[in-house]
């Protein structure tokens, strides 16, 4: 979860809420073409990078190759986002050249301000983003020191410029600097797990029609540049902070309120959940995964055979058959929250500092799944040095008291024909809390399986680095957050009493 200023002034004469705006944009299809909505996301490739550009493709002089405006409309409708065929690789980004490369696709992706003649790789201050799971992150900060800084990491989500030099002034006047981008390189398995036209597809609708998510200023062969939110990290602490779960539950609220068609979506709210799609696609996928692992050693094999994925599938298909006959298994919604932390001007309410940033993941699924997925967050710390990938050795699943508080924050908006009416948390009707209450628990194992054959598939590039290096010890422990999820699956299932096989 992460704590996010919000990019626009926000505006005491607006709707309510930037999800409820009327006027819709131009629909952009899989492949960019405008009016042609995908009845879901496209099947899941297979084609990470396997290779990675020349540095002699990587120049920094001449003019952009990629000139226009992000998103610019062009005839015909179609939605055009610049791009270039270079791709690079995370794994240097501690070595000098690696700011060369970055610099070099900024300036052939003609992002504002960085494309002046007096930057060098040197102007470029680099920070790695630590607790990023499927991709590598960065922030690209200015700095206007001629003396160039080593990279590091940033596991507060809070890049920060290094001081001027007084007796060497940058060439740049304070209002020319370049601002603070998001860089993301892609992850070797991620091809496998997210359709990237989708994840754009859905970027551009939210950030054009509803006034979320960040602006992409184009795309590299394994990643794109955005722009950045400045922000931090929210510590577990805060999300048990009253005031915060709030104003988290009453976005989510609004989120929930979205027009699957505006993104795409034929079938909208009447259509499977997307969770059942995804896992029984992925399954095959991760059972090559542990193959690869089981060809390792005997203990690998005895991992594998532990893990049960043979099993996994009929598991999750009883569990299916048990959520859809159960009366309380909610509607189809839309959303993958985070949180903006933002002063709001009067007479706009507190809660709308909190904006959707991330949609990697994001699909039509009902809202038990979606807090549900919340809810386990409260148990997780990515960014502790040897179990970061635990949700069982932090901090607590939120108690009764946690829940119930924030379904009433959640429940206390009310959504009708893009309306939007604000009540008390006090006057929500009880019935509704506990239906709630039921909803999530009743999803709950659906986010376990689907991030536990996420961890299998995710873990392939660790694989093959065991393999190399026997003694490789993996930022993330990908196959121990696989095994975890896969056991609170059946726990959870067990108890809401589904015939597990």
């Amino acid at each position: 979860m992460v704590v996010t200023p919000d990019h626009r002034a926000l505006d005491a004469t607006a709707p309510l809420s930037p999800l409820l705006l009327a006027h819709p944009s131009p629909r952009v299809g899989p492949q960019g073409a405008a009016g042609t909505p995908p009845s879901g996301p496209p099947l899941l490739r297979k084609n990470s990078t396997g290779s990675f550009s020349k540095l002699s493709e990587f120049w920094l002089d001449g003019t952009p190759s990629a000139p226009g405006t992000p998103w610019e409309e062009a005839k015909g409708g179609e939605l055009q986002l610049p791009t270039v065929a270079l791709s690079i690789d995370a794994g240097e980004w501690r070595h000098p050249v690696f700011k060369t490369k970055v610099l070099s696709i900024l300036r052939r992706l003609n992002v504002p301000l960085w494309t002046h003649r007096s930057l060098t790789p040197s102007s470029i201050h680099l920070q790695k983003v630590s607790g990023a799971m499927t991709n590598a992150v960065f922030f690209v900060t200015f700095n206007p020191n001629p003396m160039p800084t080593s990279p590091s990491m940033s596991p507060l989500l809070t890049p920060t410029m290094p001081p001027t030099d007084p007796d060497n002034p940058p060439a740049l006047l304070e209002n020319q600097y370049p601002p603070t981008l998001l860089l993301r390189i892609y992850g070797p398995s991620s091809d496998m797990l997210i359709s990237r036209d989708e994840e754009l597809r859905i970027l551009h609708v939210l950030s054009t029609t509803y006034g979320l998510g960040p602006r992409v200023y184009g795309t590299f062969l394994n990643g794109r540049v955005e722009q950045f939110f400045p922000s931090r990290a929210l510590t577990a602490a805060e999300l048990r902070v009253p005031e915060i779960a709030h104003g988290i539950g009453r976005r989510m609220r609004e989120l929930h309120s979205v027009d699957l068609r505006m993104l795409g979506y034929s079938e909208a709210r009447d259509g499977q959940p997307m969770v059942w799609r995804s896992i029984s696609e992925w399954i095959p996928l991760a059972n090559e995964v542990l193959n690869t692992l089981a060809s390792i050693n005997g203990n690998w094999e005895v991992w594998v055979e532990k893990y049960q994925l043979h099993k996994l599938r009929d598991q999750v298909e009883a569990y299916r058959k048990f959520v859809m006959e159960d009366e309380n298994r909610g509607k189809g919604v839309y959303g993958n929250l985070l949180l903006l932390d933002a002063e709001v001007p009067k007479g706009v309410p507190p809660h709308h500092k909190y904006i959707v940033i991330d949609f990697e993941y994001a699909a039509p699924n009902c809202r038990g799944y979606d807090i549900a997925n919340h809810f386990n967050e409260w148990c997780a710390d990515y960014h502790h040095d040897t179990r970061s990938h635990s949700l069982k050795d932090h901090y607590g699943y939120p108690t009764l008291e946690q829940r119930m508080d924030w379904y009433r924050a959640y429940l206390s908006i009310e959504m009708s024909a893009g309306e939007q009416k604000l009540g008390k948390r006090a006057e929500v009707a009880q019935d509704r809390v506990d239906k709630l209450e039921r909803e999530v628990r009743l999803w709950s194992p659906a986010s376990s399986a689907f991030w536990s054959v996420w961890g299998i598939i995710s873990a392939e590039d660790m694989i093959h680095k065991m393999t190399e290096d026997p003694e490789f010890v993996p930022e993330f422990d990908y196959l121990g957050y696989a095994m975890e999820r896969v056991e609170m699956f059946r726990q959870e299932a067990a108890e809401l009493g589904v015939p597990l096989p």
